[in-house]
């Protein structure tokens, strides 16, 4: 179904609503940008909810590249809730990196290649981890033991490592 010139449903409907398995595109202006949204993925009461992936590029009527996004995941009530939520932008740091489930809380704030070693030798711009009541948030002008949290690194790097391979694969989508 299309409507207006510029959003596109291709899925399942029931009762006049997107429900099921879809894929909706949209572009949008306003006075300073375009957005070009697409999710792919599962719906319910023409929201979006269950496994998806939203994509959106919001670009300046100059051309200038604003911020590109992908959420992949689960969503709930049109709300990304748990999996991998990565930014690409401009701003400093340019790159942001969340993953979040019912255990974990990972988020990156820095450059978007070898990650892991940027984490080991003190390259990144802001780290937060979360599971349970361990909790670790460290950043730039903060006073830390790159020592110590090398070594934390360490501990959990098995844990973190397939997260920040999607974190990498993910941002070069962007």
């Amino acid at each position: 179904m299309t409507w207006g010139k510029s959003k596109t449903y291709k899925g399942n409907w029931v009762a006049g609503k997107r429900s099921g398995y879809g894929v909706y595109k949209a572009v949008t202006s306003d006075k300073d940008r375009v957005t070009d949204l697409k999710y792919d993925g599962f719906w319910k009461n023409d929201k979006k909810d269950g496994k998806g992936e939203l994509e959106i590029r919001e670009i300046s009527y100059e051309a200038t590249m604003l911020e590109n996004r992908i959420q992949n995941g689960t969503f709930a009530k049109d709300q990304w809730i748990s999996g991998y939520d990565v930014r690409h932008g401009e701003y400093d740091p340019p790159y942001y990196f969340a993953y979040k489930d019912s255990n974990l809380s990972l988020k990156i704030l820095g450059g978007a290649e070898n990650i892991l070693d940027g984490l080991k030798d003190g390259y990144f711009f802001s780290f937060t981890y979360q599971k349970g009541k361990v909790y670790k948030d460290v950043g730039v002008g903060d006073e830390f033991s790159q020592k110590q949290f090398r070594s934390f690194i360490k501990n959990v790097e098995k844990e973190i490592n397939p997260h920040i391979n999607q974190f990498e694969k993910l941002a070069q989508k962007l």
